[in-house]
């Protein structure tokens, strides 16, 4: 059977480990601690996409456009991105989640988005009331994505202690298309980053854990070296790198 076509990531390195890209229109869940560069690896995807032409939206359900954006030491023009309009970046109320399904329809329509980022099922879980709601809400976003011709990716936090539970409400990483987790690791007093992905419907994608670096340009997927587990991993709260 041949494969679908591929939304190439751009991130450098990336789409060797996806045999060419995330399959179109599919959604992928990326998980991992806080600090382990989600908002980067989410930006970048965007910032590449824009630059292939595609309109990309970001939704963010706790911090503001400034917070998510911040002073991005990379060499890219992504506020002239913002300005035209490529990339969009939106926060929800996320006490408003009973409409949050009409808002995200509404805004890849108004943006003709062809890249989504929700950031991040986590914090919208927060305000809820219970897990049955939170599973069907989720749900429901993303058959509307999915329709809306979207690649997307939900972004969920891996709580402290706990680096093999990626799903908290055992929904999200069974939705999603695919599944990449961003691990960090204590290598003597340094964190380490690296990057596994655990699964990606329709293609045949690499298995093995890589590191990664934040170049000038961006993150750098080392896609020919390969990591190994560690004793030390580290899914303790910190603040987010950018």
């Amino acid at each position: 059977m041949p494969e679908p076509d591929k939304l190439e990531t751009g991130i450098d390195g990336m789409d060797d480990l996806l045999n060419g890209g995330i399959p179109q229109n599919h959604s992928v869940f990326l998980a991992g601690p806080a600090g382990s560069g989600k908002t980067t690896f989410c930006l970048e995807y965007l910032y590449r996409g824009a630059q292939q032409g595609q309109n990309g939206l970001y939704i963010s359900f706790e911090e503001t456009k400034d917070q998510i954006v911040g002073d991005l030491p990379f060499n890219w023009d992504l506020e002239r991105k913002m300005q035209d309009g490529t990339i969009n970046v939106v926060k929800y109320d996320p006490y408003q989640y009973e409409n949050v399904i009409d808002l995200v329809r509404s805004s890849v329509k108004e943006n003709n988005a062809k890249r989504v980022v929700v950031d991040s099922l986590t914090a919208l879980s927060l305000y809820v009331d219970n897990t049955k709601d939170v599973r069907k809400l989720i749900l429901d976003m993303n058959e509307t994505l999915r329709k809306l011709n979207c690649t997307t990716i939900y972004t969920g936090e891996i709580q402290a202690g706990h680096p093999d539970e990626i799903s908290r409400y055992g929904v999200e990483e069974f939705i999603a298309d695919g599944v990449i987790t961003l691990l960090l690791s204590q290598d003597g007093a340094e964190l380490t980053n690296r990057i596994l992905i655990r699964k990606m419907r329709g293609t045949d994608h690499d298995k093995k854990i890589h590191p990664f670096k934040f170049e000038n340009s961006g993150l750098k997927v080392y896609a020919k070296e390969e990591a190994f587990e560690s004793s030390s991993s580290s899914s303790s709260h910190t603040d987010e790198p950018f």
